[in-house]
């Protein structure tokens, strides 16, 4: 028989708050329900539903988190890059024609330096100022009419894929295509914090009514709660590792010292080659 001491400890263990990392949480949640008694009273069944919906929250939330993070940004970034360095090379490659075999280097020439006066370093430049730059471009190219003196000059497909890689980079920054509700700065630790407080209130509901001179219902109320041993995260906050990506602020942007990296010209990894 289980002594009060070790009853009253083992039960503190689980009221008491707990810390987890983010991406345990909704394996946690739907663990814990897999394994509840099947006889649960009206506070108990309710206690474990708020456990599962906070537990599907923190997902929700890093869900949100992903759309905007580095490695998401990087692959619309590097095609917009991409696709501007792209026509650039090719205007480049005109201005070397002989004068007389036309006015084509004379054009080509021209409009180099009027787009690309400092050549392509703008494609360095962080997925934001990128867009920006990018849209500040195809906008003076409708404004100042070069559409058709580009497109007389190489092929017309490069503006295309420009467009295109342009309208992707826009997406994934949130400013085109459907609106995003992005979390907040702070909203992954609150929700895991939410989490963690609604682990206490399911175990302090289960812990009601037990006899401590009795082993069975001690015993239902440890295998209730066991798959959260293994998903404490040990430590005072900042100490762990793991909790690293709960703990920073999100910030909806992505490393802007990271190099360019030329996109893939496989129309599998970069959907904005396109082939005459």
């Amino acid at each position: 028989m289980s002594s009060t001491q070790e009853v009253a400890i083992t039960i503190a263990s689980y009221t008491n708050p707990s810390r987890f990392n983010s991406r345990h949480c909704k394996a946690l949640a739907l663990q814990l329900q897999r394994v509840a008694p099947k006889k649960l009273d009206k506070a108990q069944q309710q206690a474990l539903e708020t456990l599962v919906a906070r537990g599907l929250e923190v997902e929700e939330i890093r869900k949100n988190r992903s759309r905007v993070s580095a490695p998401s940004l990087q692959r619309p970034r590097h095609a917009t890059a991409s696709a501007w360095t792209a026509l650039n090379t090719a205007l480049s490659a005109i201005t070397s024609l002989p004068p007389d075999l036309g006015v084509e280097a004379e054009l080509a020439s021209n409009l180099v330096g009027t787009l690309f006066p400092e050549g392509t370093a703008f494609g360095t430049a962080d997925a934001v100022a990128l867009w920006t730059h990018s849209g500040s471009l195809l906008e003076r190219i409708d404004e100042e009419a070069l559409r058709k003196k580009i497109e007389s000059l190489v092929h017309p497909k490069l503006l295309v894929a420009i467009e295109r890689a342009h309208a992707w980079l826009g997406e994934a920054i949130g400013v085109e295509g459907d609106h995003v509700e992005l979390p907040g700065r702070r909203a992954l630790l609150d929700a895991v914090s939410r989490f963690s407080f609604a682990i206490s209130a399911y175990a302090r509901a289960l812990s009601i009514g037990i006899d401590e001179t009795t082993d069975e219902a001690f015993e239902q109320f440890k295998r209730a709660l066991a798959p959260i041993d293994p998903m404490r995260v040990a430590g005072k906050p900042g100490a762990s590792e793991d909790l690293d990506e709960d703990e920073e602020p999100t910030t909806p942007t992505e490393d802007p010292d990271a190099p360019f990296v030329p996109a893939s010209d496989d129309p599998i990894d970069n959907p904005f080659i396109t082939t005459p």
